[in-house]
């Protein structure tokens, strides 16, 4: 019984393999697409990103270096208009030189003695003006002795009137070339500023001193405010200027463009004696796919340099990428929840769509199928005859078709019922499946009938019957014997066969179908004869043996002769 009812169930176990696999492979085909989309959109979304912070980075750095040319043109032209103010020029004549006295004094005397002038106080308070109204830090005018006659603090307690700046660069390039540039420390309040002189001349274009204009760096930062940080830096490296602090004073000669870094020792560095300043920890990133994008102190930046006009500095704006890592993590979440999403369709589909062919199949073969004994039914033999008729004509073979009726099954189910009776039914076919050969086919056809078809090479005509007698001997003891069911057993004498073989060229399958039912009512006859006979000759034998046993129980009386 266990071979033929799990057909239906083996069937749905075939299908599921398929599925499985259909499922699998939409499933890698989907995860496949959307890490490559995933991975590709994620690349031009950064891609995107980086153009953009580059067109921004290089738009502020124009924008600011502008500003920056700007201040410091502001800045000569200050120190130059103020050098060439009238009283600025009696200034300086009238204390061109310190006479030997003012070398003995201390500052502070000195600074006394100069604002007892009135023209100092005036040119000092025209200078006080000026540079509150630009920002300035200061204004302030030393003579050739490098003594500082007046400045705008000059009525301030920190004024640096009669402060000594002896061998500044800026000082000396002054009266060299006429104006000079430099950046440094403030020696009172240790500022880091910007200081640009212009020389004072006279008529005869000679030297009389020089005007100094000092521009604070916190001041000259407020310019640098933008979306990316700003540093302004020297020959040297030295950030001179920056937007964020931690970058104020450090070196980055790494990041200048190639011959445009200057060594400290050089001569002609006007910035000469000063703290070039800690060097920046900076590293090209080679692998980024992106022009000028850099590590400095462990972060990455997209730098844009601009030189400034006229100047010994160069503008560097840095967009910080930090953002960028986030970004990716976040189009590889997205990725991931596109994925689990269609994975999760994938499934669910999956498993519907399996639902739905199950069911089609599970249709189809309830259509072609007996549902107590699982086996081809009627329609389903009928379709697979007409099949094996068309193959034996096309590969010259003959059909052979076996009708099998179930003897006494009526008694069965009348003695036994009818549970038993279906199982009976069950239990035959799965005998007899036992018994076909693997291109045989078995089916019923309804009640207790059920028939064998197959494909046999043409018979030999002196011994047609040989396979005929072959099937025969193969099923019919298939079917003899005893059967064993949990509510009763019982033996079974055998089924009625009829077995034919046609040639397709010249039948049909309806008529070996009817002549293959000929020949087992003919059989079903002949197997009713013999048990007939048998029963009588049993009858006719019990007969004989009880007049014996009679006779020789009776007294003698003598003989009666007729």
């Amino acid at each position: 019984m266990g071979k033929a009812l799990p057909l239906q169930a083996q069937h749905k176990q075939s299908m599921r393999p398929t599925v499985r696999m259909a499922t699998l492979g939409m499933a890698v085909a989907w995860l496949t697409l959307v890490a490559a989309l995933g991975w590709w959109m994620s690349k031009r979304v950064v891609g995107a990103e980086l153009d953009r912070l580059a067109a921004s980075a290089e738009y502020e750095a124009k924008t600011t270096a502008r500003i920056m040319d700007r201040l410091f043109t502001e800045m000569s032209s200050v120190a130059n208009m103020v050098a060439r103010q009238g009283s600025v020029i009696q200034l300086a004549t009238r204390y061109r030189d310190d006479p030997p006295s003012l070398a003995r004094l201390t500052r502070q005397q000195r600074a006394a003695q100069f604002t007892q002038d009135p023209l100092v106080r005036k040119v000092g308070n025209f200078m006080h003006e000026l540079s509150s109204d630009l920002r300035y830090a200061r204004i302030y005018m030393n003579n050739m002795s490098d003594d500082t006659v007046t400045a705008s603090n000059w009525n301030e307690p920190d004024s640096i009137v009669g402060m000594i700046y002896s061998g500044r660069p800026y000082l000396i390039d002054a009266l060299r070339d006429g104006n000079g540039h430099s950046f440094g420390i403030a020696r009172l309040n240790k500022t880091p500023s910007y200081f640009v002189a212009s020389r004072i001349e006279n008529e005869d274009d000679m030297p009389l001193g020089s005007v100094t204009v000092k521009f604070d760096t916190p001041e000259i930062a407020l310019y640098l405010t933008g979306h990316h940080i700003a540093l302004i830096v020297d020959r040297q490296g030295r950030v001179t200027t920056a937007s964020s602090a931690p970058f104020m004073l450090r070196n980055a000669a790494g990041l200048l463009s190639p011959g445009t870094a200057q060594s400290s020792s050089t001569p002609s560095s006007p910035d000469n004696g000063e703290d070039p300043g800690i060097a920046l920890d900076v590293q090209a990133m080679t692998s980024s796919g992106h022009a000028d994008q850099w590590l400095i102190d462990g972060k990455p930046y997209l730098l844009q340099r601009e030189p400034l006009s006229k100047t010994q500095y160069q503008l560097i704006t840095m967009a910080a990428l930090d953002h960028l890592p986030a970004m990716r993590r976040q189009h590889y979440w997205m990725a991931g929840l596109v994925a689990a999403i269609g994975l999760l369709f994938i499934l669910l589909s999956s498993h519907v769509i399996g639902q739905m062919v199950a069911r089609r199949q599970d249709e189809r073969h309830a259509a072609n199928h007996d549902a107590l004994t699982n086996l081809p039914n009627r329609r389903n033999v009928m379709a697979q005859l007409d099949r094996l008729f068309a193959l034996a004509g096309r590969t010259q073979q003959w059909v052979l078709v076996a009708f099998i009726d179930l003897d006494g099954f009526k008694a069965i189910n009348d003695t036994y019922g009818h549970v038993v009776g279906d199982q009976f039914l069950v239990e035959v076919g799965r005998r007899m499946s036992a018994g076909l050969r693997k291109s045989d086919m078995l089916g019923r056809l309804g009640g207790d009938e059920f028939v064998v078809i197959g494909l046999i090479a043409p018979p030999d005509p002196m011994d047609q019957d040989k396979a005929l007698e072959a099937m025969r001997s193969r099923l019919a003891p298939l079917l003899i014997g005893s059967y064993k069911f949990a509510e009763c057993s019982f033996d079974y004498p055998g089924a009625s066969f009829g077995i034919v073989s046609a040639d397709p060229s010249a039948s049909s399958p309806q008529a070996v179908l009817k002549e293959a039912d000929q020949c087992m009512y003919a059989d079903k006859q002949a197997r009713r004869a013999s048990q007939i006979q048998s029963t009588q000759s049993d009858s006719t034998i019990e007969t004989r043996e009880l007049a014996e046993r009679l006779q020789a129980s009776a007294p003698d009386f003598g003989s009666v002769r007729a």
